[in-house]
């Protein structure tokens, strides 16, 4: 049975907010003291300029997803309620895209370096669902991993989609994104 699909997009060949050298740039970027890494992964950099504007549905070098118009006014068509666009005033027509709540249980690998101050990880690593908790296939819509994995300032949550968007998102014929089937 196909639970579902963990999806990303290519890279876009963009920072949202750069390496750790570059963070000193963005002053309102919220940081730890301690260990100098972001403490809002989701900061929407006004000054942000994509590089790659022909895909629909990319990520930046720091892990952030940017998507298209199109992709939105799917979104939009559809009903899906628990996501967020925010503008990129320096790209139009793209924006910065996260999923709210709709949390599943996954698993790491391995956890390494946890701060004192903030309680992050420097790295969380090999996601893996936990497959057990699942009876029949996602309903129709956006979820997210409960845990964000990567290291230092690249940490993103997984990103599912239930068989029916994914569906609904092969009609679109949106460009460059990866299905990565779900099955138990």
């Amino acid at each position: 049975m196909i639970i579902g699909y963990e999806i990303t997009g290519y890279d876009n060949g963009s920072f949202m907010t750069g390496s750790c050298k570059k963070l000193d740039d963005l002053p309102f970027l919220p940081k730890c003291n301690e260990c100098g890494y972001r403490t809002d992964y989701r900061y929407t950099n006004k000054d942000f300029k994509l590089k790659r504007e022909n895909l629909d549905f990319s990520s930046t070098y720091d892990g952030v997803t940017i998507v298209s118009l199109k992709f939105k006014e799917f979104c939009n068509r559809y009903g899906y309620k628990n996501l967020v666009f925010n503008e990129l005033p320096k790209t139009p027509n793209f924006f910065q895209y996260y999923i709210e709540g709709s949390f599943l249980q996954y698993n790491a690998r391995l956890f390494e370096n946890q701060c004192n101050s903030c309680k992050q990880y420097e790295s969380v690593i090999g996601p893996a669902i936990q497959i057990d908790l699942f009876r029949e296939p996602l309903e129709d819509g956006f979820y997210q991993s409960n845990l964000w994995f990567a290291s230092g300032n690249e940490k993103s949550p997984v990103m599912i989609i239930s068989p029916v968007t994914k569906e609904n998102m092969v009609k679109e014929k949106f460009r460059n994104i990866c299905f990565d089937k779900i099955e138990k």
